[in-house]
């Protein structure tokens, strides 16, 4: 059996380092338009030696979107403007 979308939820994440340094977080499931999510293992809390976050993107998404890093997370409003239908990935940048 494989696994469907359907066993993932919004706070499952998976990550890679980009040549280029950044953070990459990919979303295991497509979020809905205006759903919040939190990345806990980059909260400015989270004791894992993370920097500041200075900025996220939405890959594939031009606009900028709705961000904070917060001691619990990183907080990450998914965008009513994303038409994504398989995956969903942020471009995370930290100094």
């Amino acid at each position: 059996m494989g696994v469907t979308s359907e066993s993932f939820y919004t706070t499952d994440f998976r990550f890679t380092v980009g040549k280029d340094g950044a953070i990459y977080a990919w979303c295991m499931t497509v979020p809905k338009a205006g759903d919040k999510l939190k990345i806990v293992s980059l909260g400015s809390d989270a004791g894992t030696g993370q920097k500041q976050v200075t900025s996220v993107e939405l890959l594939g998404e031009k606009n900028k979107i709705e961000w904070k890093q917060e001691a619990d997370g990183l907080s990450i409003v998914y965008p009513d403007s994303a038409h994504l239908k398989t995956a969903v990935g942020f471009r995370i940048v930290c100094k």
